[in-house]
């Protein structure tokens, strides 16, 4: 599932953006360092911190 997010943050599919992230909410692993700055995030930023800045792009 963390594959699939970061599959669809690199082609912006919105719709299975936000549907992997609700599913993330609570995922504990760090982000690669680069999607953490494509999210504009702090390095080491978790999925669950991925999925919460997507959610809050999303509404």
């Amino acid at each position: 599932m963390r594959d699939q997010f970061l599959n669809a943050l690199d082609g912006s599919d919105v719709a299975l953006l936000r549907d992997l992230a609700t599913h993330l909410q609570t995922c504990t692993n760090t982000l690669p360092s680069a999607t953490c700055l494509l999210l504009g995030l702090p390095q080491g930023s978790t999925y669950a911190v991925g999925a919460l800045a997507v959610m809050g792009r999303q509404s």
